[in-house]
């Protein structure tokens, strides 16, 4: 969340969940991703991978290219984390 807050949800919510994802993207994990990962969800995302995603297909869109996502995918998590090349 934007207040940094965990949102309301019981750590039953969880139960059996193999994958939680939270659309927003940070350099440190949400409120709501730390909820998931102490509720036992082995798989945690943030929304960096669709906003990739979704500009490969506006670009595809407005300009009829593909473009290969899993490069600048790497590049902004890289520079979101600050991790050398």
């Amino acid at each position: 969340s934007l207040s940094n807050e965990a949102p309301a949800i019981p750590n039953s919510a969880f139960k059996d969940a193999s994958v939680a994802y939270d659309l927003f993207y940070s350099i440190v994990d949400t409120p709501f991703m730390r909820l998931a990962r102490d509720s036992g969800v082995k798989l945690v995302l943030d929304g960096l991978g669709m906003l990739v995603e979704q500009a490969a297909e506006s670009f595809y869109f407005w300009n009829g290219v593909r473009v290969a996502t899993e490069p600048v995918y790497q590049a902004l998590s890289r520079k979101i984390h600050e991790i050398p090349e």
